[in-house]
């Protein structure tokens, strides 16, 4: 079951996740996706074969007895239910409510804006977004969820924008002025922007919009939401946030840059330590660190584990993914080896080449460091061809190599996988384009793994960066909101290079208690923090209940 392409939808299931654990009153809305995000296969040269990848609904979700119905301009769409509860550690229980237009009712194209996850072209998307957040308003009503007794619509990235549209009309019944409206709607709307790439700020055409929405709501859109004519989802949003809040305190300047006329509150994400810590941790911290399930701030005893217990740990991991890869792959690793670990959804700004610039450097260094082996997992957007070069290019590359780099690609990369991945490897990789990484989470969970981090200096790293204490950095030590051109590039590689050939390869393989120190800071300073208990704790200190 995936109704997600990548790291939001997983930020988003473990702040749900840590919602219920607190015993918060949590409601979550989406599409249902029905035929799912992509099933990925490889062929002889690494072209990636993208399937549907359908999942059986009554399996996972419990129907509700009721429909919806949202008027479009021209017609009126009819939306099922389905429900999916968390159940939380303090016996609350959070629900995600999924709506589904695949339904006799709706004519063959409505019947389908709930079947793909990023699908068709924009019209297919604007009728989604409009789906979801005026769809997503209606359902809370139904469901007794009136605008009285909700204290806040937290709206991530502009897809669900139009939520605050609804919430426009709401209050124009409420309040007599223009003024008074708009301070109302902003009282509980909260907006978090989780990247600058240019993909996750939808716009859409004027005329398309005004063919979409009831001429009520598309009178009520504001001409500041308009760029050149065209509607942003993400100024919209803006518009109607009373909160605007943003994913790392190196994002906050990279927003502000981008939307000057905004205050914007960093809070940094984190990841559900419950959701990936893997078992064979979880049964090492609850030997020595038994507060670390309620309290994952006491991880920082992790420096209290016996060198031995830790890398007896890691060991047992790494041996199960390796194990893994040779099931499901014909690539041959070696637990002995050094293995570098490179897991996430595949875009050209992430880069996933970066380290495959020179094979001939690569097996330089490792002719006197010691072997190394590079482990891949992502999956391409199917309409994104560049995307998918980039994977032809690693398998293309790894048939270069002769001897001293072991390159591997693992096939449908999933949350299985990425827990195997993120707690077998030894190092956890990351070389995203500056400013591009708004935050990422991957390095976190390594990090709840004892597994050290190797990034540039953008998103979360910087907050979580001590040199040759949690890690390492790539590149430029002063991370800036600027792209980085070609000569800086060339220096982000030989900074990467000569960190593997002088630190990281020679403490793994000659120093290994050393080695085993940065793991247990790796758990201890950054594990303890970059998690979603202190991330909502910060949201709920700064954000939903403000003093």
């Amino acid at each position: 079951m995936c109704t997600y392409s990548g790291g939001l939808g997983v930020l988003a299931g473990d702040t749900l996740k840590t919602f219920a654990d607190f015993g918060f009153t949590a409601v979550g809305i989406s599409l249902l996706a029905e035929k799912g995000y992509v099933e990925q296969e490889f062929d002889a040269k690494g072209k990636q074969i993208s399937l549907p990848e359908p999942w059986n609904k009554e399996q996972y979700l419990s129907k509700l007895p009721f429909t919806i119905e949202i008027p479009f301009k021209d017609r009126t769409v009819t939306c099922a239910v389905w429900q999916y509860s968390i159940n939380g550690k303090s016996g609350q229980k959070v629900p995600v409510y999924f709506l589904d237009t695949n339904l006799s009712e709706n004519n063959d194209y409505d019947r389908t804006l709930t079947s793909h996850l990023y699908g068709g072209d924009s019209n297919y998307r604007l009728c989604q977004e409009y789906l979801l957040g005026a769809g997503g308003f209606s359902l809370l009503n139904k469901l007794g969820f009136s605008p009285e007794k909700v204290r806040i619509y937290h709206l991530n990235e502009g897809h669900a924008a139009f939520t605050a549209l609804s919430l426009h009309a709401w209050a124009k019944k409420m309040r007599s002025s223009h003024k008074e409206i708009i301070k109302l709607v902003q009282s509980k709307v909260v907006f978090t922007t989780h990247t600058p790439v240019p993909a996750g700020h939808d716009i859409f055409s004027k005329s398309d919009v005004g063919k979409t929405l009831p001429p009520l709501q598309f009178r009520l859109l504001p001409e500041k939401a308009y760029d050149n004519g065209d509607l942003n989802m993400t100024r919209l949003s803006l518009y109607y946030a009373g909160t605007v809040t943003c994913v790392a305190r190196t994002h906050e300047k990279v927003t502000e840059e981008m939307f000057p006329e905004y205050n914007v509150i960093p809070i940094t994400n984190g990841v559900y330590h419950l959701q990936w810590t893997h078992p064979i941790f979880k049964k090492l911290y609850d030997d020595y660190i038994p507060s670390w399930r309620i309290d994952p701030y006491s991880l920082q005893k992790a420096l209290t584990i016996p060198n031995n217990k830790v890398w007896e740990a890691h060991t047992q991991a790494k041996r199960e993914l390796i194990e893994y890869v040779h099931e499901t792959s014909t690539f041959k690793l070696s637990v002995n080896h050094f293995t570098l670990g490179f897991a996430r959804r595949v875009t050209l700004y992430k880069r996933a080449t970066l380290i495959l610039s020179d094979i001939k450097k690569l097996q330089e260094i490792t002719a006197k460091a010691g072997p190394l082996q590079i482990i891949f997992a992502g999956e391409a957007h199917p309409q994104d061809r560049e995307a998918a070069n980039l994977i032809a290019e690693i398998f293309q590359k790894a048939g270069q190599v002769k001897s001293g780099v072991t390159i591997a690609y693992l096939e449908d990369y999933n949350m299985d996988l990425a827990l195997k991945l993120t707690a077998g490897v030894d190092v956890w990789l990351n070389t995203p384009q500056r400013p591009y990484e708004a935050s990422g989470t991957s390095g976190m969970k390594a990090a709840l793994n004892t597994v050290p981090h190797l990034s540039v200096l953008d998103g979360w790293w910087p907050e979580g960066w001590i040199e040759g204490i949690t890690g390492w950095s790539i590149g430029s030590r002063l991370p800036t909101s600027y792209p980085e051109g070609e000569s800086s590039q060339k220096y982000t590689v030989a900074d990467l290079y000569n960190k593997l050939a002088n630190k990281i390869l020679p403490l793994y393989y000659n120093d290994r208690p050393g080695f085993i120190q940065m793991m247990k800071h790796a758990a201890a300073l950054n594990g303890s923090l970059f998690n979603t208990y202190r991330m909502l704790k910060e949201y709920i200190a700064k954000v939903y209940f403000p003093k």
